[in-house]
């Protein structure tokens, strides 16, 4: 009797809330909750950046003073370089050019009836003839002016020219054309070794003043731009004036200007007043010559 009822025991199942649980990590992981409150007392260091991250590259390296290298200079590849994102006082920026280079006007004759001769005169703004061009038979498709009087000195600028085109049959008689004038502002050319940008007073500077119009800063990059290209050894800026002061005057605030674009070396920019008695308002100019 005994051994049976041993072996029921045996025989009996486990009580089902007895049973564990399914194990919700099976990967060994270990799940913990609740909150704790701890305090750090390890101390960091803070050390705020001092610098500003949109300055000049040239800025942050050696500041308030440059270091000209005119190997690099030379070595910088317009082409390579965004232009558009670097912000550094050896690259041009980009500015809408108004500084006419090369030719000054274009003329395109056209006749319908056969021409023995022709005739282009140019006059100031006194009637004074600066050009005359003529030839025989008729006239070629184009005709170029470049900015120069029969001389082969450069215009003035600030001045306002005006343009007669003539042609005669062969019984003399005149066809006349008037062409409208044009003011020649700012004209860049070239003399043997150095590059010449003669501008009108009156684009950078107020009229009888040394304060800059709304329009200079444009102005003033563009020449920027061009001492950036053509710059070898130095930079002398003349400033023409019909009063000594206001020369004077305008050739403080034209240096400030212009240093602050361009990097020079060591005596690399000269500003230079040029006072001429009876010179009008209308010729007051500035000349840069790039060396």
């Amino acid at each position: 009797m005994n051994l049976v009822f041993v072996l029921l025991l045996f025989a009996q199942s486990p009580d089902s809330s007895q049973q564990k649980p399914p194990a919700e990590h099976a990967l060994g992981e270990e799940l913990i909750t609740g909150e704790a409150e701890m305090k750090i007392s390890d101390q960091k260091l803070f050390f705020p950046p001092q610098l500003d991250p949109w300055a000049p590259l040239n800025d942050l390296l050696a500041p308030g003073s440059y270091i000209f290298d005119d190997g690099l200079l030379q070595a910088i590849d317009s082409l390579t370089i965004p232009q558009h994102f670097i912000k550094s006082s050896f690259l041009r920026v980009p500015v809408e050019r108004t500084l006419v280079q090369g030719d000054i006007l274009v003329f395109l004759p056209k006749f319908e009836k056969r021409v023995a001769s022709w005739e282009l005169e140019i006059a100031n703004s006194l009637g004074e003839r600066v050009r005359r061009v003529q030839g025989k038979g008729i006239p070629p498709a184009v005709i170029i002016w470049d900015g120069r009087n029969d001389a082969g000195e450069p215009i003035a600028t600030g001045d306002v020219y005006s343009f007669t085109f003539s042609a005669y049959d062969a019984h003399g008689n005149q066809t006349r054309i008037s062409c409208e004038p044009q003011k020649i502002n700012a004209v860049v050319w070239q003399e043997k070794n150095e590059w010449i940008v003669s501008i009108a007073a009156d684009m950078l500077f107020i009229p009888n003043g040394a304060e800059f119009t709304s329009d200079a800063n444009a102005r003033l990059d563009e020449v920027a731009n061009l001492i950036k290209e053509r710059f070898r050894k130095e930079t002398v800026v003349y400033v023409y004036s019909e009063k000594e002061q206001l020369s004077a005057d305008r050739c403080r605030v034209l240096e400030t200007e212009i240093r602050r674009r361009v990097v020079f070396p060591s005596d690399g920019l000269k500003v230079v007043p040029r006072f001429i008695p009876g010179t009008q308002p209308k010729h007051s100019r500035i000349e840069i010559h790039i060396i």
